[in-house]
């Protein structure tokens, strides 16, 4: 949260919330996917954006270069929109389980090829401002019986 404080809060007039929630994995077999960063909805604002979002993926088991561990390209969230990232940009976030990387919602991204025979498993907890709207509409992951069950007791007064 306190990462979310310093990068969100000073654009955040109603605070910030979670955006995105995922497991994902990456197969054996399946192939780098495309560079791209989460702010690309947000396109009122000209490029470089300011902080609107910011990212993060735990490793549930180890990111190698081999098993599809995320790609960044540092720098690239205050990259004009026509700059590319030449190949020699882009770095694989090798991390061992257990272990977390958070990046600016404008950096370029996204998930390795896996050459090897191992699953990659990580999970994605996503943040914006509170005053975009969700990717996913977090309030209906919940069935109406629980969140009915969170609101406080009728008051009899």
């Amino acid at each position: 949260m306190q990462l979310c404080d310093d990068h969100l809060l000073p654009n955040a007039q109603l605070g910030y919330q979670t955006h995105v929630t995922a497991a994902l994995e990456v197969g054996s077999g399946a192939r780098e996917q495309v560079l791209h960063p989460e702010e690309d909805p947000f396109s009122f604002f000209e490029l470089p954006r300011p902080n609107i979002i910011l990212a993060s993926m735990w490793a549930i088991s180890d990111f190698r270069a081999d098993n599809g561990a995320t790609l960044i390209v540092p720098g690239s969230h205050t990259w004009p929109a026509d700059r590319q990232a030449p190949p020699e940009e882009v770095r694989s976030a090798e991390m061992p389980a257990g272990s977390v990387l958070f990046w600016a919602g404008g950096l370029l991204h996204g998930a390795g090829a896996n050459v090897s025979t191992d699953w990659r498993y990580g999970v994605i907890l996503i943040y914006s401002l509170g005053w975009v709207r969700q990717e996913e509409n977090q309030y209906l992951d919940l069935p109406p019986e629980r969140i009915a069950s969170c609101l406080p007791a009728p008051s009899m007064d």
